[in-house]
This record gives C-alpha cells, sequence and structure tokens, in this order.
C-alpha cells in the first residue's frame, strides 16, 4: 500500500497528513516526521480519509437537483453565457478555491469583461487579511520561544495542533505568562494566568484600550473602551504588565462566525495590542482567502437590484451556509454552482462536481510560510478540475490580485471610538453566540442540537438537562436540548456552528464600522417547551468507522 502525504487543509496549521488505499478503503497515517505536526492530527484533520471516500460526493452534474449528463451541462453554461451581457455576469469564490485559483478567476472576469468578482467567504477570520503597519507575522519559533503570549478569541479550538507548542512554552518556566482575551469562558481561559471576559462582540475594545496601556501616545480613553466591554482598566493593566514587560511572545487571535462583530476592528486591534508589545502576530484560522474585485457587500447589492442575470458560485460555503442569499441569488435568472458533496437539501440551477483540496496539487498558505499540497488520492470518477470547469465560461488565465490595504494605528483607534458608541449595554433578551468545536466538520461528529446557557439563565427559565427549548431569531428558528455550564455568561446563549442547521440562525449584517458583510452575534428569544429530550437520532458506522445520520 502507497501512502501518500499531504498539508493537511482543514486550518493553517501546516500539519502533514498521510492516508493510504488498501484496494477496499482509504484510511488516515500519521507520519511522526511531520516537522509542524510530529504525527499528530486533529479530529478535522483525521476526516480526510471520509471526506475523500463519502457516500454523499458529488459525482455528476445536477440541474434543480436532478442529474445530468456532462455534456448537457456544458451546452446549458456555454447558452446562459451567451445570452447575457458582460455586466450581467458575477463570480463568486469561497472556501476551497486557492490563491491561484483566485487569480484564474481575475482573469476570466477580465477575459469576460464583468467587474462583478468577489471573496465569497465572509466568514470573520477572513478579516486577517487586513494588515495594521509595522506588525510582523510570528513563526513557529516565536511561539516555541514565548514567555509572553496574548490569544484572543478561540485559538485551541481553531488550530488545536498547533496548541502543543503554546503549552509548553506556557509550562517551560513558571515565570512565563498567558493571557486571554474572550467573551465565552472556554477551556482555553483555564490556562490563562490573566483573563478577561468582554460582553461578546467587544473584544476589539477592550484590545484597543489594552494597546492604550502600553502606548500613552495613543491617546485613547482607555475607561470609556473598557466599560463598553464590560471589563476594568484593572484587569487590562494586569494584561499589559504581562505583554509589556519585554519578554519574548507573541500575540494569536481567532474569529469564529456568530462571535464577532466587527471583524477588520477585531483583526487589526489585536495586530495593534502586538505592535505595541514588540510582538510578532499570527491570525488563527481554517483558511486564507485573498479579496478580488468588489467587495461582498457591493455585489450583494447588485443581486438585489437585478443587475446579476449570471451567477457562479464556487466554494465550499455555497449554498449550505448563507441560506439568507437565496432569495437574493434568485433574482439571477442563470445560477451554477460547483460542490463536492451532494447539496442537501437540493438547490435549484445546475451544480457541476469538483475534486476535492486532497485529489488536487497545490500550494497551501499556512501560518508558517508556504507549503506543497500533493493528491492524497483518485479524484472521484465524474468530477472535474476546477480549471476545466472555469474553461466553459471562457478563458482563465492567472490576473495578479489586488494587494490587501495596510493600515495605520490611528486609523484603528478611530474605529474602536466608533464602535464604542455602537456597543449595546447588556438587556433582559439573550444573544446568540457561535461556537466552532475543533471536532466539528459537516456534523461528522456532532449533530450539535444542543445550546449551552448560565446557571442563572437556567433558573430563571426553569431549565435542567431534561428541558428542551426553541431559538428564535430574525432568520429561523429551532429546537435544542440544554447544557447548563458556567462557560456561558448570564445573557447568552452559545451555539455550535460547524452544522448549517444552525448557521441560519444567524442572519448576514453589515459592519457598521468597516462596512463588510459579516456573521455576527444575533438577539434571539428563548422559550422553554413541554416535550422532553428525544435520544439521539440513530448513527450508521460507515466504513471507515466515522459515522453519519440515517436518512
Amino acid at each position: 500500500m502507497e501512502l501518500k502525504k499531504t498539508t493537511c487543509p482543514f486550518c493553517l496549521n501546516g500539519c502533514t497528513s498521510a492516508v493510504v488505499f488498501d484496494g477496499y478503503q482509504y484510511r488516515m497515517e500519521y507520519p511522526a516526521e511531520g516537522a509542524v505536526n510530529k504525527g499528530r492530527l486533529c479530529a478535522r484533520g483525521n476526516s480526510a480519509s471520509i471526506v475523500v471516500d463519502h457516500p454523499k460526493r458529488l459525482a455528476y452534474p445536477l440541474l434543480d437537483g436532478r442529474p445530468i449528463a456532462w455534456s448537457e451541462a456544458e451546452n446549458l453554461v456555454r447558452a446562459w453565457r451567451a445570452a447575457v451581457e458582460p455586466g450581467q455576469i458575477a463570480l463568486v469564490y469561497s472556501r476551497g478555491r486557492g490563491t491561484d485559483e483566485a487569480r484564474r478567476l481575475c482573469g476570466l472576469a477580465a477575459e469576460l469583461g464583468t467587474t462583478h468578482i468577489a471573496c465569497g467567504h465572509i466568514e470573520p477570520e477572513n478579516a486577517f487579511n487586513a494588515r495594521l503597519e509595522g506588525t510582523k507575522d510570528a513563526a513557529l519559533t516565536d511561539v516555541e520561544g514565548a514567555q509572553a503570549m496574548l490569544l484572543v478569541g478561540d485559538v485551541f479550538n481553531t488550530s488545536p495542533v498547533a496548541v502543543g507548542r503554546m503549552l509548553d512554552a506556557r509550562y517551560a518556566d513558571r515565570k512565563n505568562r498567558l493571557v486571554v482575551v474572550d467573551s465565552i469562558r472556554t477551556r482555553q481561559s483555564g490556562f490563562a494566568h490573566v483573563f478577561i471576559q468582554t460582553r461578546p462582540g467587544t473584544e476589539p475594545l477592550a484590545l484597543v484600550a489594552l494597546a492604550g496601556l502600553l502606548e500613552e501616545k495613543l491617546k485613547v480613553d482607555v475607561d470609556v473602551l473598557a466599560e463598553a466591554a464590560g471589563v476594568t482598566r484593572g484587569q487590562l493593566a494586569a494584561a499589559a504588565a504581562v505583554l509589556g514587560a519585554g519578554a519574548p511572545g507573541f500575540v494569536g487571535a481567532a474569529a469564529h462566525s456568530g462571535r464577532v462583530r466587527h471583524p477588520m476592528l477585531y483583526s487589526l486591534a489585536a495586530q495593534l495590542v502586538a505592535l505595541k508589545a514588540k510582538m510578532p502576530f499570527v491570525g488563527f484560522r481554517e483558511t486564507a482567502l485573498p479579496e478580488a474585485g468588489e467587495s461582498f457587500a457591493d455585489l450583494r447589492k447588485a443581486l438585489v437590484a437585478g443587475e446579476v442575470r449570471l451567477l457562479f458560485w464556487t466554494g465550499g460555503l455555497y449554498p449550505y451556509s448563507y441560506a439568507e442569499l437565496f432569495p437574493e441569488a434568485a433574482k439571477a435568472e442563470y445560477r451554477v454552482a460547483t460542490s463536492i458533496f451532494v447539496p442537501d437539501p437540493s438547490v435549484p440551477g445546475l451544480v457541476l462536481p469538483v475534486i476535492a483540496e486532497l485529489e488536487k496539487a497545490a500550494t497551501a498558505t499556512t501560518y508558517w510560510g508556504p507549503a506543497t499540497r500533493e493528491p492524497v488520492a483518485t479524484p472521484l470518477s465524474g468530477a472535474r478540475d476546477f480549471g476545466s470547469v472555469l474553461e466553459l465560461f471562457g478563458r482563465a488565465e492567472e490576473k495578479e490580485l489586488p494587494v490587501p490595504a495596510v493600515h495605520k494605528a490611528g486609523t484603528v483607534v478611530e474605529m474602536a471610538k466608533k464602535a464604542g458608541g455602537l456597543a449595546a449595554p447588556p438587556g433582559d433578551g439573550f444573544l446568540l453566540v457561535g461556537e466552532k468545536k475543533a471536532v466539528g466538520l459537516r456534523g461528522f461528529y456532532d449533530a450539535e442540537e444542543r445550546v449551552s446557557v448560565s446557571p442563572a439563565d437556567a433558573a430563571r427559565l426553569e431549565l435542567d438537562a431534561d428541558s428542551v427549548v426553541r431559538v428564535t431569531s430574525p432568520t429561523a428558528t429551532r429546537k435544542f436540548a440544554v447544557t447548563v455550564t458556567e462557560q456561558v455568561p448570564d445573557g447568552v446563549v452559545l451555539v455550535g456552528i460547524n452544522v448549517h442547521e444552525n448557521r441560519v440562525l444567524f442572519p448576514l449584517v453589515t459592519d457598521e464600522v468597516a462596512g463588510a458583510v459579516t456573521v455576527a452575534p444575533v438577539s434571539v428569544t428563548v422559550e422553554k417547551l413541554t416535550e422532553a429530550v428525544q435520544p439521539p437520532a440513530e448513527h450508521v458506522p460507515d466504513r471507515r468507522g466515522a459515522a453519519y445520520p440515517v436518512n
């Protein structure tokens, strides 16, 4: 059996992953010589063999949910392309597309003559593309030799294997210190010497205030921002004492959907602390997609206005994660999407099967520098490579991407002032906040049918471990079992966002500070139901030992 190694695509830590095919099934292997992970993989990384061999892989084109031949799909794309004007075509890309593929999309847009090309990965983590002037990127050696660390958000769940080096550094010397800033008391906070728990969505206000303590020249009103974030000057001063002592270290941040209100400010504020603490920075995330062409907010306006007749969306998060876009996308007369899985439920328009990231060679982006990705499995029969799909629309030669803007420290302070004025004080209702667990991938391991509430809120609503609640947001309603935990502050409901059924509870909103479309915490109602918790849906192990729901 041939062992095939690659760079794991499920986050940017650059772990070495390996798969073997024994003639019957794919299974994982763990090469100990991997420089970054030394044979260790998280649950997501262990999903590689499941993805390439999953029974729900898409192997043929679908038209309005109906299987059709590739020849018919090709004719449809060409006919639809000929039926519209260049300015009526929109190209959108999201997770699963690499930088080289984004360049080809830019080339295709130029060839077609359309300005409607946008990154549709509107997860908060993509704001880590924003750069603050003077900030340096962290290297692995910075993590290994860190004596002072600041982690913002749930870094442990974002890149679990990277955590090993952080904990080794934290315990290497009794003098080493870890500061954590987050709105949720995650497991990560248990390792912190200083834990600053903000109100959900206000983390950047606390960070800019912290930067103001590190450098008075920033002229930050520390007390005003601290109050808006729900923290004290004393807490921030304790963090500043750790980070401003001149010890080597780094600042790391993670941003999950439904957890961050102002993604651009969140990213820049964390970088501002790194700059003033004279430390490098790393934004922990699952994927990195460059911005190209217009903003997604502007493209969305074009959709709503009916200016787009042909919409081509390629990438893993459409159409499942952004269900709120369906009515807007429906204004486009012709719709083409790519997918590696069979859409469930089916979606209108043409869906084309493409090979998975694990089935192709590519240059991978990691936190620690570029890496190579080699195919570990034979491409699924019936699926095509992305380049051949692009060429159905026209010539797609690579074109340079726009250079990300570099921001100044003063701009970040002004953004924080604006966000501070928008921060709402806690009320009597509930705020739904997202949690992206490390074990989550398409619900392979966890259906995420529970929400977490604080003990005080559980007492107020008379909830216990057997209770069922109905959570209603502006966009959806779903029933959940309940977990009562001190991890969650009063007035907050925490829900997993790996499964799409939960993501639809979060409406797409426009960040009032940066103007970008994002997925932010949302006000909801929580109602106790009389029914009892039902046993979990029957799961049947597939031949790889994974489990999937019975249909």
